[in-house]
């Protein structure tokens, strides 16, 4: 969904009703999120945007940005946790884990095959079709991917691993994820043994040099990425500030928008591929 540069429609600092509505939706859609990180989450009185944006194919989706980076992404009345927030808790969805060759196929658009999903010794996460999910590799927990079970577990099992397993809508890499700081995913040790098996069999780093080469790729992305997309968050924060909880589209301001988005189309495909190879070296 994400895989290309979308259109900034407004962004506006969160009124207090809608803060307490979007508290009681995160706090709905995950049950199992304690009360103090719900509050870190959705914090009473640090600065809450919401940002609503048009995806490439026209999908109207609602971002909540927290410290710069999206938090949330809402897509027809849907909940959805972005990468940042799995980081932090990375138990947050029900999690499929798979190759690190896979992840380049991921952040192209593929959505992810139930050929290339490891399952772990307690076997597949028990979630029914449409459930939200997420994907991680065999080296490390961190989510890398955020999408919706395409059939329920059960069905995966009676197919004999067959067909489709994970609607991907959000990727690490992805340009949602580049709205954000950019950072590199944390290395998240895995604690499944047979899981961890295959990723020494695989080769998969899981010590803190892979966590230096992956930090270390996405600081030089934040350095020497296009000024455009540093220049078009700036704007977005400035709009915010001038606009108060005042929501104003103007013509002039969605063309710098979508201009300066633009060349943030051209960091997927380069950076995905040194993702790959660091997970490989």
């Amino acid at each position: 969904m994400f895989t290309k540069a979308f259109r900034v429609k407004s962004n506006t600092v969160i009124k207090g009703s809608d803060r307490r509505k979007l508290r009681a939706d995160v706090s709905a859609a995950f049950p199992s999120l304690p009360a103090d990180d719900l509050n870190e989450l959705v914090p009473n009185k640090e600065e809450l945007n919401v940002v609503k944006i048009y995806a490439h194919k026209g999908d109207a989706v609602t971002l909540y940005v927290l410290h710069r980076n999206p938090m949330f992404f809402q897509l027809e009345k849907q909940l959805y946790p972005t990468v940042y927030t799995l980081w932090r808790y990375p138990d947050l969805l029900p999690a499929f884990t798979t190759w690190p060759p896979v992840v380049q196929k991921l952040t192209g658009g593929a959505d992810l095959m139930l050929p290339g999903v490891v399952v772990s010794s307690t076997g597949l996460p028990d979630v029914n079709q449409g459930d939200s999910c997420a994907v991680n590799v065999v080296s490390n927990r961190a989510p890398v991917a955020v999408g919706t079970a395409a059939v329920s577990s059960r069905e995966m099992r009676t197919s004999g691993m067959k067909g489709k397993g994970v609607n991907v809508l959000h990727t690490y890499m992805d340009q949602l994820w580049a709205f954000g700081e950019k950072t590199a995913p944390p290395v998240i040790p895995v604690t499944d043994p047979a899981v961890q098996a295959e990723a020494d069999m695989d080769g998969g780093e899981s010590g803190e040099e892979g966590t230096e080469d992956l930090a270390q790729e996405s600081e030089g992305q934040k350095d020497s990425g296009t000024a455009a997309v540093e220049s078009s968050r700036q704007n977005l924060q400035d709009l915010s500030l001038g606009e108060g909880e005042k929501e104003e589209e103007t013509e002039e301001v969605q063309g710098e928008q979508e201009d300066s988005r633009s060349p943030q189309g051209k960091l997927s495909q380069s950076a995905a591929v040194t993702y790959i190879h660091l997970f490989l070296i």
